[in-house]
């Protein structure tokens, strides 16, 4: 497939925001192991240097993305207010993981009772569940108490040129910058399970529950990946360069 001058081009711009424009494009980072979430800040040519893949593979899978039939409407979220996208992710993304973490820890655990003399990398993926767990409990709780109300003041300051009130920081970098720390933290979990899971391979003597906890952790890892990218490379942003302007 010839690369045109535009397309070798995104090599040089980093990977959220390659993601951003069309989230179909995330596929083609999942497929080759390129972290689009946590890692979007490196660009394409560097994260495909860190995983020794050439840059035109990656170019050619993003424009077979790009001219493919779409499987599903694209949404670019990137027009939507900072506030409106925050309430999105609690009500979509937050709302899933406080739905999933408790039946996850369970089934987890269940499999680590019953298979781990078997298979003992079972019994360190439940307790990476389990930290996993109380970390995203106080990290969606933070958002929510803390960051996201100042990003709805800070929307509602630029629509009736209010000052804004009741800050607790003196930038929405500080928050953001312990947000995505955490969020990091999560990833390093999630990346290590899929490493100790052996990317989610079940062995011969894998029951149904072994099966399930498998196929709900990868559920869990691609929500999450989705859920990660949204705050890091489309909100946060946002919210830095409203904060800017207002100031």
């Amino acid at each position: 497939m010839e690369i045109t001058t535009s397309f070798k081009d995104l090599c040089s711009r980093t990977v959220g925001e390659i993601v951003a424009e069309d989230y179909r494009r995330a596929s083609v980072f999942e497929k080759y192991g390129i972290d689009f979430c946590c890692g979007g800040n490196k660009t394409i040519k560097e994260a495909c240097e860190a995983r020794n893949i050439s840059c035109d593979t990656i170019v050619s899978a993003l424009i077979a993305v790009e001219e493919g039939p779409s499987q599903s409407p694209y949404v670019d979220v990137r027009s939507w207010e900072p506030d409106f996208l925050a309430a999105y992710i609690v009500n979509v993304h937050h709302q899933y993981v406080r739905e999933r973490l408790q039946p996850l820890r369970q089934i987890t655990r269940t499999v680590a009772r019953v298979h781990g003399d078997a298979h003992p990398e079972t019994v360190k993926i439940a307790d990476l569940v389990d930290e996993m767990a109380i970390e995203l409990e106080q990290h969606l709780e933070a958002e929510e108490r803390v960051l996201f109300p100042y990003i709805e003041r800070l929307c509602a300051a630029r629509k009736n040129g209010a000052p804004v009130a009741d800050v607790q920081f003196d930038s929405v970098h500080q928050p953001v910058q312990l947000m995505e720390d955490e969020h990091d933290h999560v990833g390093e979990i999630l990346h290590r399970i899929r490493v100790l899971s052996r990317d989610y391979e079940l062995p011969e003597d894998a029951c149904n529950t072994y099966r399930l906890a498998y196929a709900r952790l990868e559920e869990f890892e691609a929500d999450m990946h989705r859920h990660v990218h949204l705050e890091n490379n489309i909100l946060f942003p946002a919210a830095i360069r409203l904060e800017r302007e207002i100031a």
